[in-house]
């Protein structure tokens, strides 16, 4: 790809924006019942550690990309192979972003709307977004990450002033004991979203002061953690754990809840516009890291065809993937953690990490 550069604010704004993604608006953690939000926090301090792994290769392999290091670890042929599994894994996640998406805006505001349609509004500008670059990605995001914080801190005052939060629906912590919270850490909240920064390291190479990728990195792994577990925690004390457990898009009905002077009220579109700035994002970041890495490993230069070649596999992926929400959300709490987000977000970066080691001891005794 060409050598565009994003400063540390854009990338910041894009790990933001990516982490809270479809992540704000589902039950994220509700396996965990009143402790989700204690799961989200737990995952998230386990996503730290993952994150410096990717960091700490991105580093010590010369600032390459994932795909350049897996050509420097594995060999041309075999790390081609790994790389293209890594690009496959980027777009069928952005798929499943986008199915998300199109679920929460059928069943919300446009109940009548076919899915085709309702999918191709958002595969549109994310594909126009990655022919445009990761330096207007990036902007873009740093623009949009203010606009949704001043949403976010709105929200929070109706809901505080609506007297609709009840923290005591927290209790009692721990009823069943850590097991249940640690169940649902590991692997869900650490793989989704914390361990899908994976995706960052085909980013990492554009940033102009490589030496804050890991800085930067945590810090926005930590924001993102506990505005997640904020608002997990909001939805329970609002709805109760039965309320947000049996919510398909719990902070929907959270921001539902709002009723101020008998004329501010029904404000679920604050839920809506940040899930689909979010989503953008994420589903942007994914698609991007696949058409980046493609160029890189073969060095394709009719890049406008394969940009909407990849929208177009993802727009039928997202179609295809399932026959209806349940066996959607079911696919995704059940088999993707465990045989797709795992494998690639854990499994092969400790090999890596350990191949980095071995290689760089043998060098040393050899010197």
């Amino acid at each position: 790809m060409d050598k565009v550069k994003i400063n540390g604010a854009e990338l910041v704004a894009l790990m933001l924006l990516f982490e809270m993604g479809s992540a704000v608006v589902v039950g994220l953690g509700m396996q965990a019942k009143q402790d989700a939000w204690l799961a989200i926090l737990i995952g998230m301090l386990a996503g730290l550690i993952l994150f410096l792994i990717y960091e700490h290769l991105f580093r010590v392999h010369a600032h390459h990309s994932l795909v350049g290091y897996l050509q420097i670890l594995l060999g041309k042929k075999i790390g081609t192979a790994v790389a293209c599994l890594y690009l496959g894994y980027f777009l069928y996640i952005a798929s499943r972003v986008l199915r998300d998406f199109g679920d929460l805006l059928l069943s919300s505001i446009l109940p009548l709307t076919p899915m085709p349609i309702a999918l191709l509004t958002m595969v549109i500008p994310v594909v126009y977004a990655c022919l445009l670059g990761i330096e207007t990605i990036g902007r873009v995001g740093e623009l949009l990450l203010t606009f949704i914080s001043m949403l976010g801190l709105l929200a929070a005052v109706l809901l505080a002033a609506s007297d609709v939060i009840h923290w005591e629906n927290l209790k009692p912590s721990l009823e069943n004991g850590w097991k249940p919270v640690l169940a649902t850490a590991f692997p869900l909240t650490l793989t989704f979203p914390f361990g899908e920064t994976i995706v960052f390291s085909m980013l990492l190479p554009h940033l102009n002061n490589t030496l804050l990728a890991r800085k930067i990195g945590l810090v926005s792994i930590v924001i993102s953690g506990l505005i997640l577990s904020f608002i997990i925690a909001v939805n329970i004390s609002v709805l109760s754990v039965f309320g947000a457990e049996n919510s398909t898009f719990p902070l929907l009905k959270t921001l539902g809840k709002i009723r101020l002077g008998g004329f501010i009220e029904r404000l679920e579109v604050i839920a809506i516009i940040t899930l689909i700035i979010g989503v953008f994002f994420k589903i942007t970041t994914f698609l991007y890291a696949c058409f980046a890495g493609l160029i890189e490993l073969f060095q394709l230069e009719r890049r406008k065809e394969l940009a909407w070649s990849l929208g177009l596999q993802m727009f039928i992926c997202s179609i295809t993937m399932a026959d209806n929400f349940v066996e959607h959300i079911e696919i995704g709490l059940k088999t993707v953690p465990t045989y797709l987000h795992l494998p690639f977000q854990v499994g092969l970066p400790l090999f890596l990490l350990a191949l980095t080691w071995i290689r760089n001891k043998y060098r040393t005794i050899g010197r």
